[in-house]
């Protein structure tokens, strides 16, 4: 059995590596003794390092602000008159502010779409609240 450095290619560079040899193990020593957690916790003050809700508040504000400002680029860019036909109604908009009006209907149908799904489910929480607390007093 060889005791000297072996040679090893790392299989992502391809280059040649000398490896040195084992060692015999070592007498056992102790291990080092690590301070008792509470004394680590003692010695450390209670700082808390998450994010504010100020630094939340700020954030949504700026990334706010720049889809504001793309948007007011786009229907600037896009401000060549349409005509449009709308349940018999003729009318002429700038491109860019009919396509924003479009936008801005179909977040109001999801929104409302939205609110009727999450009422339908307080109303079977509140459902079901009604049948535990029934069980509850048939049982106990």
């Amino acid at each position: 059995m060889s005791t000297g450095p072996q040679s090893f290619q790392d299989p992502t560079t391809g280059e040649t590596a000398a490896q040195p040899a084992p060692q015999a193990p070592a007498a056992q020593q102790p291990a080092p003794q690590q301070p008792a957690p509470q004394a680590q916790q003692a010695a450390e003050p209670d700082i808390d390092t998450r994010a504010g809700r100020t630094a939340g508040v700020w954030v949504a504000l700026i990334l706010g602000a720049i889809v504001l400002i793309a948007l007011l680029i786009f229907v600037i860019q896009n401000n060549v008159s349409t005509p449009f036909q709308y349940f018999g109604a003729e009318f002429s908009l700038p491109l860019g502010v009919a396509m924003l009006l479009a936008a801005v209907a179909g977040a109001l149908v999801m929104a409302l779409v939205g609110s009727v799904r999450m009422i339908q489910m307080s109303m079977t929480i509140r459902r079901q609240r009604k049948t535990l607390a029934k069980v509850q007093r048939v049982t106990g």
